[in-house]
């Protein structure tokens, strides 16, 4: 372990000792009442994105707009001896050509989720375009500003460049591996007892090398930033799921006092962690409008996606499970290796393996290898999703040593307690998710054998895995303005990545103030209204609700401010004595009271505004926190192909209070068909010799269609937390934890054929 690893590590385990300290929150009230929480509402969002309404990113317009286009490196390490631009600036329309000779300076930023910049926005540290060290392949070496995108898109193809070419490292096996600072905050190291001593005794083991490929996000809105100078004001339109950190980020970079530059992102089409930082082609498009003095939109084509942002890091995880011959766990070990850069972020493979089940000997280990590539990013289920694929399909692998149901294993080992920390659980829905699940699917009547079942000529074959992912309450502020017509706007610097967070926020805001669903209108994706942290972790929905939660508390007291003193039926009454409902304040368990719209004509005021911040997660800082899940699904298999069709799945999920069950199953089914493209068809191939992704467009690299994805069944626990805000918990990223082991499991329940490294290829079968 490196210096920094085991000091993260120590200070980990001082802090949660003292987290045991700290007081209990308040309980929400909602948790569990019924009412608009809870209900399928329709999304509020809904008409206007299917008419074409909503506007993305790269659908701003703005007087005066030019059109920027990247030229990329052709080497993956070492640096620019020239770059020839002459042809590129002939182009008619080309109004500038940035080249790291001419770019402005822009300070350099730490990357996200390092230790130098844990809440930072910058996918990565480099001084790209200014410098001309080469770090990947495909890194920005010029930019090219027109009056069209045709224009700059051909004229940076004209661009050519001259290097001095070093030795890059470009595969796991050829780089070093060493233990990170952390992984995604959590400890890289775990050690329980001795796993040694206890693999030595146990009834049966099972050890095996699971892997996973370098996976891209491929969200349908590409990504896009257009820029806008005024002076020294700076304003930023930006498909990024973090607003408040991309606004922080270039204000530092551009050395601005943050109040001067503002981002907008109110709706991104698809982010799964792809947008949760600002990879370089933000800042450039801020310093080509800057150099070009005029507003710059730059819109990444597919291929530049897979050049220009990070995908789901390669991971190596050996597992190795020891138990007794009743089937409980004796011994876990997982060795995992994901790639990193020269910023330090790892594909934490495994976390789940510290989490997931009771056991008394457990050691784990994650450690990375720096490669000449761009950062890798978060992706859905980040850590999570890889590593359950090795945990989950060890776990089967178990099961069949010791002639067990795979889903009475995991039964057998389910903890009582967080067995990484020690520490209760805020709540855990888990057999309840499983028994939903097995019910659903029908997994009773599966056979215990391989290769037992056929239809149409097709292997038949069922697997399931568990799923878990961590909440988190993060940082948010929000701004409530209740209007004279008792209608409220919600305004918040988090925006809609199409999960449904207008909408749930919406509903839990009209149960909290006792209004219609239709009074409530919420605004999002502007970082000017409140420092806001939620960049993703599927956090939205709790944070956002502790916040309006704040600005409720904090209307009241107001509205009470304003009839003190009156003949209002309120005058007098304490804060604690009053409740919202039936569209303004009555005292509780009384028709003593008033409407929202009298209370604000009797003061003559046309609104009042009050901001909202979420609270302290006290509850769950100091209890282990988490989201669980139970897959089961059905694949067929053509013995003569290898080709494998997922054909049934059913999904039961633990997400606490399910606050709009319509939109949390679309939640679910989108998880769960990623996981089918993990499971089957996705990788990104890597010349290993270049550093060039082949396979750069969505005809090479092979995402689901509607074609491959089968009936999916959802089912939630729906119990609701005791000590989360609403009572609910994240689910946006749980829905792919597990699915690839499951579908995994089911292939070897089809064919006898244990398949451990991933996409599940017809060449691996046959």
């Amino acid at each position: 372990m490196s210096i920094a690893s085991r000091a993260f590590s120590a200070g980990s385990a001082v802090l949660g000792k003292l987290s045991r300290l700290l007081p209990d929150g308040r309980p929400d009230p909602l948790a569990g009442v019924p009412g608009e929480i809870g209900r399928p509402a329709d999304r509020v969002d809904g008409l206007a994105k299917a008419t074409g309404a909503v506007r993305y990113t790269a659908e701003h317009d703005l007087p005066g707009l030019a059109y920027a286009a990247v030229a990329g490196s052709t080497v993956a390490r070492g640096r620019v001896t020239a770059v020839h631009t002459e042809r590129a600036a002939a182009v008619p329309g080309v109004v500038l050509v940035m080249t790291h000779r001419n770019a402005p300076r822009m300070k350099r930023t730490p990357a996200y989720a390092t230790l130098q910049g844990p809440l930072g926005a910058a996918a990565m540290s480099l001084p790209v375009l200014n410098t001309d060290e080469i770090f990947w392949y495909g890194q920005p070496i010029a930019v090219i500003v027109a009056t069209s995108p045709e224009a700059a898109q051909h004229a940076a193809a004209l661009v050519h460049a001259e290097y001095q070419a070093e030795p890059a490292v470009l595969a796991l096996d050829a780089g070093r591996p060493h233990t990170p600072a952390h992984a995604v905050l959590e400890e890289p190291v775990t050690r329980r007892g001795d796993t040694r001593a206890a693999l030595a005794a146990a009834a049966a083991t099972v050890e095996a090398v699971y892997t996973t490929p370098l996976e891209y996000h491929n969200a349908m809105e590409p990504h896009a930033t257009i820029a806008h100078w005024e002076g020294d004001r700076l304003t930023v339109y930006d498909a990024s799921q973090y607003p408040y950190g991309v606004k922080e980020m270039l204000a530092r970079k551009f050395g601005l006092p943050k109040r001067n530059v503002r981002v907008l992102a109110p709706y991104v089409g698809g982010g799964f962690g792809s947008k949760t930082t600002a990879w370089p082609h933000v800042s450039l498009a801020v310093a080509a409008a800057k150099l070009a003095g005029r507003p710059v939109k730059l819109v990444l084509s597919r291929g530049g996606m897979f050049d220009m942002t990070g995908g789901r890091a390669p991971t190596r995880s050996r597992v190795a499970l020891g138990a007794d011959a009743g089937g409980r766990l004796t011994a876990l070990e997982h060795d995992a290796l994901s790639s990193c850069t020269r910023d330090e972020f790892a594909e934490a493979a495994a976390i789940a393996s510290r989490h997931l089940y009771a056991c008394p000997n457990v050691r784990t280990h994650q450690r990375v290898v720096r490669l000449d590539r761009i950062q890798n990013a978060f992706f859905r289920g980040p850590g999570m999703a890889p590593g359950s694929f090795a945990l989950e399909s060890a776990m089967d692998e178990l099961a069949w040593r010791l002639g067990l149901d795979p889903l009475d294993l995991r039964l057998r080992n389910e903890p009582s307690r967080d067995p990484a920390s020690g520490r209760a659980f805020t709540s855990r829905g888990l057999r309840e998710a499983y028994a939903l699940g097995a019910e659903a699917f029908g997994w009773a009547a599966r056979p215990d054998r391989p290769r037992a079942l056929r239809e149409d000529g097709r292997l038949v074959g069922h697997g399931m895995a568990a799923a878990i992912n961590p909440d988190a309450v993060l940082i948010a502020g929000v701004t409530l303005r209740l209007a004279a017509d008792g209608t409220v706007t919600i305004h918040s610097a988090t925006n809609e990545l199409g999960a449904g967070t207008s909408t749930a926020q919406s509903q839990a805001a009209a149960q909290r103030l006792g209004l219609p669903l239709d009074r409530i209108r919420f605004e999002q994706g502007d970082s000017d209204v409140a420092a806001t942290r939620i960049p993703g972790a599927s956090a939205a929905t709790t944070t956002l609700a502790s916040a309006i939660w704040s600005a409720r508390d904090r209307l009241v007291r107001e509205l009470l401010a304003l009839v003190r003193d009156t003949d209002s039926p309120l005058a007098g009454l304490p804060e604690e004595d009053v409740e919202t409902r039936d569209g303004g304040l009555y005292a509780q368990g009384s028709s003593r009271g008033e409407s929202y719209q009298r209370v604000l004509a009797r003061a003559g005021r046309e609104s009042v505004t009050v901001k909202g911040r979420s609270a302290l997660p006290y509850q769950t800082v100091k209890r282990g926190t988490y989201s669980y899940g139970a897959h089961f699904c059905e694949v067929h298999v053509d013995e003569l192909t290898g080709e494998v069709r997922v054909t049934r799945w059913a999904g039961a999920f633990d997400g606490g209070r399910i606050v709009n069950p319509k939109q949390a199953a679309g939640q679910m089914r989108g998880g769960i068909i990623m996981g089918i493209g993990m499971a089957l068809t996705e990788e990104a191939t890597l010349d290993e010799r270049t550093g060039r992704i082949v396979n750069r467009s969505l005809a090479d690299y092979h995402v689901p269609t509607h074609a491959d994805v089968p009936d999916i069944e959802i089912r939630f626990v729906d119990r609701p937390d005791p000590q989360t805000p609403l009572g609910a918990k994240g689910i946006g990223e749980l829905g792919i934890v597990g699915v690839a082991a499951a579908i995994a499991n089911a292939v070897y329940h089809a064919t006898g054929t244990r398949v451990r490294s991933l996409p599940i290829t017809p060449d691996k079968l046959l």
